[in-house]
C-alpha cells in the first residue's frame, strides 16, 4: 500500500510523553512532554498545516522536571496534565492552563528561539497520603472530574468545575495488596464514564467508580505473560477494549467472555508500548513498541462496520443496496523510520485520517493514512 513520506519534527532532547491537543478540533496539533535529567524540561505543541505541509511549535517551560505523561482536557484546549518527577525522585501530577498559541503559526525555521508560552499551575493532584501517581486520565468526552491512579493501584477521583477548582471526591484502597506496580490504566467512554481499568504487571481490572472499594466489576489474570504497558477501550463498541504488553502482542478482548482474547496480533518483535483506537474509525488501531516500529493494523471484524460500509448504486432506490467487501483484519502498514524505541502515538482530534509518532530521541513523526485506504473505508 503506498504511503506519503512522513513529516519530521525533531527534539533536542528525549522524550516518551504525546498527546493530541484533544479540545483544538480545528488545527492538527500535538503535545510532546521532554524528558531530560540535565535540562529544563518542557512541552512542545506542535501544529501541523496540511496545505502548506509546514510544522511550526510553540513551547511552554515546565520546572518540574522530566514528564512520563502528558494528557489533554477532553474539550478545554488550554487545559493539561503531566505527570512529572522531580529532584526529589517522586511522581507527582499537575493540572496546568496554557497561555495560547499564536494564530499566525511560523515555520521551525524562522520561529524566534526565545518565543515560549507559559503554564499556569491550577492544582496539584496529590492525595492526603502523598502517594506517588503512575497516570492521570481525563473524564471522557466532557471532563469534569480526573482520577489519579497512585503506582500501588489506588483511584482518586477528583473534580473539575469549570472555574478550574478541583477537589478531591474519593478515593480508594489500593486494588492490589500485592507488590505489583501499576504499569497501563485508561477510562471507559461507555456506562455513563463510571468504569476505569487498571493494569497492575501482567493482570488488568476493571472498577466502577460508584463502588470503588467494592472490589472489580472483572479482571484479566495473566492477561499477558509479560506486563502490561497499555490499552484502550474501542471508542463505539462498548464491551471491546485491546491491551499491549512486553511480550510483543497487542490483544483485543470481548468483556463479555474473558477466557481468551478475540484478536491476538504479534506485529512486533519487541515490547509494545502503546496501543490506540482511532475514535470514529474503530477499525484502524495504531500500536507502538520499542522495535522502533509503528503498525497500523486492522481490527474491522470487530468494529463497529464488520461487513463494510452499506452501499447504494441507486441512490433513487432505497431496496436496492449492497454490502461493500469488509476490510480484512491484520496488519494495513508499519512503519520503520524511527531509529529508537517508541513509546508514543496519537490521533489527530481534528483529522481522523492524521497521526503522530513519538521515539524517545526525541523524534515526532506525522503521518496519514494511506489514501487508498481512506477512499475503501469512505467510498
Amino acid at each position: 500500500m503506498e504511503e506519503e513520506a512522513p513529516i519530521i519534527y525533531g527534539l533536542d532532547f528525549q522524550a516518551r510523553s504525546l498527546c493530541a491537543q484533544y479540545g483544538e478540533t480545528e488545527m492538527v496539533r500535538f503535545l510532546i512532554g521532554t524528558q531530560s535529567l540535565k535540562s529544563e524540561n518542557s512541552i512542545h505543541c506542535v501544529e501541523y498545516d496540511e496545505e502548506s505541509v509546514l510544522v511550526s511549535k510553540f513551547v511552554y517551560p515546565h520546572p518540574l522536571g522530566e514528564i512520563w505523561q502528558t494528557n489533554a482536557h477532553p474539550n478545554q484546549a488550554d487545559i493539561i496534565s503531566t505527570v512529572h518527577k522531580g529532584q526529589n525522585q517522586k511522581m507527582s501530577a499537575t493540572i496546568y492552563k496554557m497561555s495560547p498559541v499564536p494564530s499566525n503559526g511560523q515555520s521551525i525555521d524562522t520561529l524566534d528561539p526565545t518565543s515560549h508560552g507559559q503554564l499556569k499551575a491550577i492544582a496539584s493532584l496529590e492525595s492526603s497520603d502523598e502517594k506517588e501517581v503512575a497516570k492521570v486520565l481525563w473524564q471522557p468526552n466532557d471532563g469534569n472530574k480526573v482520577v489519579t491512579v497512585s503506582t500501588d493501584s489506588q483511584i482518586n477521583l477528583w473534580d473539575f468545575s469549570n472555574d478550574g477548582k478541583v477537589q478531591n471526591a474519593i478515593f480508594s484502597e489500593p486494588l492490589c495488596k500485592t507488590h505489583n506496580q501499576v504499569t497501563a490504566a485508561n477510562w471507559s467512554p461507555h456506562h455513563g464514564t463510571n468504569q476505569v481499568a487498571v493494569a497492575m504487571e501482567t493482570n488488568l481490572q476493571v472498577v466502577d467508580l460508584r463502588s470503588v472499594n467494592k472490589g472489580s466489576i472483572y479482571n484479566i489474570e495473566n492477561a499477558h505473560i509479560e506486563p502490561i504497558r497499555d490499552l484502550d477501550f474501542n471508542p463505539n463498541r462498548q464491551y471491546y477494549m485491546a491491551t499491549c504488553g512486553d511480550d510483543g502482542c497487542v490483544k483485543f478482548w470481548d468483556v463479555r467472555n474473558l477466557s481468551s482474547p478475540v484478536l491476538n496480533r504479534h506485529d512486533h518483535y519487541h515490547w509494545v508500548w502503546q496501543v490506540r483506537y482511532n475514535v470514529f474509525h474503530d477499525q484502524l488501531v495504531l500500536s507502538a513498541g520499542s522495535d522502533a516500529r509503528v503498525v497500523l493494523t486492522s481490527a474491522a471484524s470487530l468494529s463497529s462496520e464488520p461487513f463494510g460500509k452499506l452501499m447504494s448504486d441507486d441512490k433513487d432506490n432505497d431496496d436496492d443496496e449492497d454490502v461493500r467487501s469488509p476490510l480484512a483484519d491484520g496488519v494495513i502498514t508499519a512503519y520503520e523510520e524511527h531509529e529508537d524505541s517508541v513509546y508514543s502515538v496519537a490521533w489527530s482530534s481534528a483529522d481522523s485520517w492524521t497521526f503522530a509518532s513519538l521515539s524517545y530521541g526525541g523524534r515526532l513523526l506525522i503521518h496519514r493514512v494511506p489514501r487508498s485506504l481512506k477512499h475503501s473505508i469512505l467510498f
